[in-house]
This record gives C-alpha cells, structure tokens and sequence, in this order.
C-alpha cells in the first residue's frame, strides 16, 4: 500500500511544483530517512548520497525537526549548518549538478513520519516564495494521509548483545568516557578503524551524539 502511495504523492507534487526529480520516504522512531522512492532521479546519485553524503546532508528529518516547521528550502538549512559538513555537502550538490533543493515533511501528533525531497538540477531555477506556499498546502493534505495509516511495528533498537564483540568492547569503554585516542589506544587499533566502528555503532542505534549512544545501549 506504501509503495503505491509514494508514488503517487511524487506525482501528484511534481504535477503542481515542478521538479527535475524526486524522492519519497518514511521516517522511522530514530528520525533516520528509509524506504526511499525515487521519480526521475538517477540511481546513481541516490546511492552516492546514501553511502557518503547522507549524515551531512542539512535536510535529513533530525535536523528537519529542529528547524519546527514542515516545508524547508535548502538555503534556509544550510544557513544553521556547520562550515565543514556545508562544504562537504555543497561538494554533493556540485557533483550531481543540483541547483536546489526542498524538504516537506508530514506529521502526525508532531511526529515525522514521512517526507519528500524536491530537487532542482542544472539551469533550472530555485524554488520560489509562491511554490513553497503550494507545497506547504499539499503537505496539509499529506498530514492527513500519512495519519489514516495502520500502526506498523518498527524493528527493536539493537542491544548489546546484538553488537558485533568488538562495537561491545568499544560501546563499554564509551559508557566510561573515553576519546578516540583513548580508545584507539586501549583497543590497539588505528585512529581511523576507531572512526569506522563508531560510525557503525550511531547508524546501528539511530543515536546523534555519544552520550545518546550510551543511553540506548545501556538503559
């Protein structure tokens, strides 16, 4: 049923507010984008972003959420981005030749549940004040879809003991503070695996921070 859905919202928004290409997902309970559509993108881009880019992306649904509102353009989410992750990110953009970008985001009961990205790619222009005002009334009618939908049981956050033995090791030694060195030191492993592991760990919990990461592995 989702499936079908999607698709026919990403048609039904690109038949108001054009768009060179668009892409559908839900948002699970750790505020992770899965269950992607696409219409009209190149899938090769689609995997470039989820494999490198997505963690920097300004538009991703945590960040979303923080800026307390359901329709948000590119310019406005990188104005509150990091000099870093921008750079990184504006790298993406150029690469793939994308102009703009905006984000539109449906809720139930003030939480995300499923979103829709609008990108603009080469000479086309950026998202208007007026095309932003149309997408902000179908995301009116999307709220109202989104919650007519049956509760779906969402896969348990992963334990201890679900962790491989060496991101046990490593999330124990994070419950007692320690930094990347400290750990790369005490692991006798090199400063990048550490890097790695930890990457594995947050994408594993849905966790932001390390003090979040702790949190959920050890309640």
């Amino acid at each position: 049923m989702h499936d079908n859905f999607g698709l026919q919202c990403l048609q039904a928004f690109s038949r108001v507010v054009p768009a060179s290409c668009l892409v559908f997902y839900r948002v699970d309970r750790n505020l992770r984008a899965r269950d992607f559509q696409l219409l009209h993108m190149d899938r090769r881009t689609h995997r470039d972003y989820l494999a490198h880019y997505r963690d920097f992306d300004p538009l991703q649904p945590a960040l979303c959420r923080d800026e307390r509102q359901p329709v948000i353009p590119l310019r406005q989410a990188m104005a509150r981005q990091g000099g870093e992750a921008r750079r990184i990110y504006q790298g993406f953009l150029a690469r793939h030749g994308i102009r703009d970008v905006v984000e539109v985001i449906a809720h139930d009961r003030q939480r995300p549940l499923v979103g829709i990205s609008l990108l603009r790619t080469g000479p086309n222009p950026a998202f208007d004040a007026r095309e932003l005002q149309c997408l902000d009334g179908l995301r009116g009618l999307l709220d109202l879809a989104v919650r007519q939908w049956p509760v779906e049981q969402e896969d348990p956050l992963p334990t201890l003991a679900a962790l491989t033995p060496r991101e046990q090791q490593l999330a124990l030694l994070l419950r007692e503070g320690l930094s990347n060195k400290d750990l790369a030191r005490e692991l006798d492993l090199g400063l990048a695996t550490v890097k790695t592991h930890l990457i594995h760990l947050f994408r594993k919990t849905g966790a932001r921070s390390r003090t979040e990461l702790v949190r959920r592995l050890f309640p």
